[in-house]
């Protein structure tokens, strides 16, 4: 077995003691005192890590393993507007309404980014006129989808 990867002296100074080896190594210093989650990150930016044979957004590992479980109906807000932040300092339990409205996306757009009017669809925002356009490059290739698939169907059913 491989001898584990060492703590640099930040990690070993401003990291505390009680998070995993595993967890205070992929920690390192960020900007206004945000400690950057340096290993595998979603496509959205959070970070992934793993405790126990169980998955965990990085900052929610963090936070519960430093300040303990928030209630189930919370989520953690990042203060500092860095999804890849794991410093509990920098996070706050908030109901989602409350993330969602402190969030740096709003829900009050009302065009989309060609300028095109949105309207509600269900309980999302849309643009018809980007959706009808998208629909038009790729009906030809929808219809010759579709043709395939039947055809794959019909061979198979004999």
């Amino acid at each position: 077995m491989t001898k584990p990867k060492p703590l640099t002296s930040w990690q070993e100074q401003n990291t505390p003691a009680t998070l995993p080896r595993h967890v205070r190594r992929n920690i390192e210093a960020g900007p206004n005192g945000c400690w950057r989650w340096t290993r595998s990150t979603s496509h959205d930016g959070y970070g992934w890590a793993s405790l126990d044979n169980k998955t965990w957004q990085a900052h929610r590992l963090v936070y519960v393993l430093l300040r303990g479980t928030p209630s189930a109906d919370l989520v953690l807000d990042h203060l500092c507007r860095v999804r890849h932040c794991v410093n509990p300092d920098h996070l706050e339990p908030v109901t989602p309404r409350q993330n969602l409205e402190r969030g740096e996306t709003t829900t009050s757009a009302t065009t989309c980014a060609q300028g095109h009017e949105l309207i509600n669809v269900g309980n999302q925002r849309r643009c018809v006129t980007c959706r009808e356009a998208y629909d038009q490059e790729n009906r030809e290739a929808k219809r010759l989808y579709a043709r395939a698939y039947r055809a794959r169907k019909k061979e198979q059913a004999r």
